[in-house]
């Protein structure tokens, strides 16, 4: 099936759950009665009036999109309950990563992941039998589905098929039936925006009596128009939260939701501001409805009465075992989704392959006026080809987006965990023109110093004209600093600036280094450069005598750093083993248990290994006698299908295998401690970027 501007309307159905979430997450859990006192209707984003910052990590996003993963791993036709699973136990990190980890029979995904990491298969291991009716009901399983109907454009039947897939891993019972029916609502409102008819096709999917039966009912009371505090009385009368087991229930959220699709008709903003106030569990229920009205209402209805989209920016937060992933934004995700429904459709809509594309009308990528260098700079991007930075005053200007997950951003009870998308000696690929006239600028990063303060290195000046050109910029080596941002300086007249066709990371670093101590004196932790890894390990920190301690008390933890743009390349650092089962170094990750490791066991063993969820082959293997407490360097190398190991100076492991070709690296650690000094990544050859090849004559690289 053709959808007219499907690629739009899968952006603005991802813009439209970001924006439920930013909404309401900042009460979520607040009562009714305390909403109405402090705010009356809740009508704009209130983080900033609580104290708060706006883009805080949040399982409604960080699930989406970190379970989606799943179609990205599988082909279609593999892609079962038990696969969804299985994407749940490589993409999370216990106690860290998405949910709330309050408990065995307390948290219904923390229950279901305990299932799994048990050996019991999805969908058992969401099933109501083994964990009981409450858990199994509650709203978990509607608040990761968007992403699925976004693929699965204009098909009800698939939405829900691979819906009740997903939902099974952690729920059962109605909870199940109702994720599906909201995903065929989305679903169906790409080629279809009349309420009536989109519920009333809807409904006619819907296999739980008890889900139609509240349905209808709110539907009918909702034909009479009522006034919105008189329909949250009647909510509340009908199905509060007093009539259900459990923290949060599907049934109350639900019906608040259909109750502010159906008053709110369509008008975003109406939306937004009775599903939020109606409280009970707020970014959920908002960025489900915001996502459905995204897709059904289109881009211009985000702005038309209120600009949700200038304050987020299109930036949120996706943490799990990915690192990489966790700075992310809104045209991201949606190419990763457009590119899956060209993979199973057979379509062709264009994905535009540039990291920072700016492909969708009003897209700006996390772009902003640098908050740090401060400069008036306008930011606008109204045809969606390419994002116009202009001087609003003054001789200089700076815009920068954020590379690193920011430190403002910490709060509440959801682990902020990530990796830079970012690193020293790593190239920029930026394709730009002039605006108004030739105009000068120049790149930048802001970086942590040791003492985690912010600080500028800059690229040398330029000077654009109104053709266009490509520059290639390698930011300098800065001792294993951790990148903060990225941003563009320019010096010019009022008006005049830049437009920026594209922005890309090629490769992996030339020589990225960590060593010495990690210690912020004067706070007394880990500083920033700690902070860049993933860890999955159950801990992981500084060292008195070592750069870094790794250890892990049961299974298998990994520590990563790193992005997909890093291909051929190695990865070395001085180890210095103690008790352990085994330890070494990964490459090429993605997710925690998908990877290739050089592993070191029993004292007396090394091993070439392909890790891919349960599954471990051994590439190759022979015998190296070491000791505890010493020190020894290692070093593991990919390029191409080829992979290599040494221990010391000695190439003691090859082997060849295609299954991973990209992803990060870092430490292995399986029961026990190592530590370890002079962390480092090095780019090798053969050197291949689909940017770099397609480069012309004229680009300047500095």
């Amino acid at each position: 099936m053709r959808i007219d501007r499907y690629a739009e309307k899968v952006y603005a159905g991802v813009l439209g759950k970001m924006i439920g979430v930013f909404y309401g997450r900042p009460i979520e859990g607040w009562p009714y009665e305390k909403i109405r006192e402090r705010f009356g209707m809740v009508d704009h984003f209130v983080a900033e009036d609580l104290g708060m910052p706006l883009h805080v990590a949040d399982d409604d996003l960080s699930g989406t999109f970190t379970f989606y993963n799943a179609f990205e791993d599988y082909s279609l036709s593999a892609l079962g309950c038990e696969e969804f699973g299985k994407t749940w136990l490589n993409y999370l990190i216990e106690d860290k990563t998405v949910f709330w980890w309050g408990g065995l029979g307390r948290s219904t995904e923390h229950t279901a992941y305990l299932r799994l990491k048990s050996g019991i298969k999805a969908p058992k291991s969401g099933s109501m039998e083994l964990n009981g009716r409450a858990a199994a009901e509650q709203i978990g399983a509607q608040i990761f589905i968007d992403a699925i109907p976004l693929t699965f454009a204009g098909d009800i039947e698939k939405a829900r098929k691979y819906t009740e897939m997903q939902a099974k891993v952690s729920h059962d019972g109605v909870a199940v039936e109702s994720a599906c029916f909201w995903a065929g609502m989305e679903a169906a409102a790409f080629r279809e925006r009349n309420l009536d008819a989109l519920l009333e096709e809807n409904l006619s999917y819907v296999e739980s009596s008890q889900l139609l039966e509240i349905l209808r009912e709110i539907i009918s009371f909702c034909k009479d128009e009522p006034d919105f505090i008189t329909a949250r009385a009647y909510l509340e009368k009908r199905w509060g939260y007093d009539k259900f087991p459990g923290n949060c229930h599907v049934i109350p959220n639900t019906a608040l939701m259909l109750t502010t699709l159906l008053l709110s008709k369509d008008s975003f903003r109406d939306s937004m501001k009775m599903c939020v106030s109606g409280g009970w569990d707020t970014d959920c229920n908002g960025a489900n409805l915001g996502c459905l009205n995204g897709i059904r209402l289109g881009l211009d209805a985000l702005t038309e009465e209120f600009d949700f989209r200038a304050p987020i920016a299109d930036r949120f937060y996706n943490i799990s075992s990915r690192g990489e992933a966790c700075v992310t934004d809104a045209v991201q995700q949606t190419k990763r989704i457009v590119s899956v429904h060209n993979q199973i459709f057979q379509t062709e809509y264009p994905v535009d392959e540039h990291r920072y594309s700016f492909a969708y009308r009003g897209a700006v990528q996390g772009f902003i006026p640098c908050p740090v260098r401060g400069g008036k700079t306008l930011l606008n991007n109204p045809e969606g080809r390419g994002l116009a930075i202009t001087l609003q005053e003054g001789k200089e200007g700076f815009a920068s987006l954020p590379v690193m997950w920011q430190r403002e951003d910490v709060y509440g009870g959801y682990c902020m965990l990530g990796s830079p998308v970012l690193y020293e000696t790593q190239k920029v690929c930026v394709h730009l023109k002039a605006i108004g006239e030739r105009i000068r600028f120049r790149f930048y990063v802001v970086y942590y110093d040791f003492d985690d303060l912010r600080q500028v290195a800059e690229s040398e000046e330029y000077e654009a004209d109104l053709a266009g050109d490509t520059y290639v910029w390698r930011v300098p080596a800065l001792g294993g600093k951790c990148l903060d941002r990225f941003g563009i300086a320019l010096t010019g007249k009022v008006n005049n600036g830049v437009q920026i066709a594209s922005i890309d990371f090629i490769g992996a670093p030339d020589h990225f280094c960590i060593n010495g101590s990690l210690r912020n004196c004067d706070l007394g932790h880990a500083n920033m450069q700690l902070q860049a890894f993933t860890s999955s390990a159950r801990e992981f920190d500084l060292d008195d005598r070592h750069t870094f301690t790794i250890s892990n008390h049961e299974d298998t933890g990994l520590v990563t750093i790193g992005t997909e743009d890093f291909r051929d390349y190695q990865v070395s650092c001085q180890a210095v083993p103690y008790l352990h089962q085994a330890f070494g170094l990964v490459i090429r990750s993605r997710g925690h248990r998908k990877y290739y490791a050089l592993l070191l066991k029993e004292h007396d063993k090394a091993q070439l290994i392909r890790q891919d969820g349960d599954e471990r082959l051994v590439l190759a293997e022979c015998s190296c006698p070491y000791k505890e407490l010493i020190s020894y360097t290692l070093t593991l190398k990919a390029q191409g299908s080829h992979i290599s190991a040494s221990v010391g100076q000695k190439v003691l492991l090859t082997a060849q295998d295609t299954r991973y070709d990209r992803g990060g690296c870092g430490f292995l650690i399986c029961e026990g401690t190592f530590m370890a000094d002079d962390f480092q990544i090095a780019a090798q050859e053969p050197y291949s970027s689909h940017m770099e090849s397609n480069t012309t004559d004229n680009t300047r690289i500095s």
